[in-house]
């Protein structure tokens, strides 16, 4: 996967997995879209599931939603990147972006 191959977004190790964004509205244990993924090390990884998740950004300084959209735009998958078209056509990226 595209995503995997990238390195940690936080510390730029390359162990990496891809990581969703869970708090992206999938609801309770469904897994989010594939455009809601970031690439974490594995240590990072199980920190952000370790914690509360929106918390786990925030010490970090990082806006994951952005991060993950730009990775999906850049991805070589034609229908990943169709995917965030589509979802930008909804108001509902309204309450990830101050827009």
């Amino acid at each position: 996967m595209y995503i995997a191959s990238k390195p940690c977004i936080i510390c730029r190790g390359l162990d990496v997995q891809s990581a969703h964004i869970r708090y992206t509205g999938a609801g309770v244990g469904m897994k989010p879209c594939d455009i809601f993924t970031t690439p974490l090390c594995l240590l990072h990884h199980r920190e952000q599931h370790s914690k509360n998740e929106q918390m786990f950004w925030i010490l970090y300084a990082i806006n994951p939603v952005a991060r993950a959209i730009g990775f999906a735009l850049e991805s070589p998958d034609k229908k990943v990147r169709e995917r965030v078209y589509e979802y930008f056509r909804t108001d509902t990226y309204r309450k990830f972006f101050a827009i």
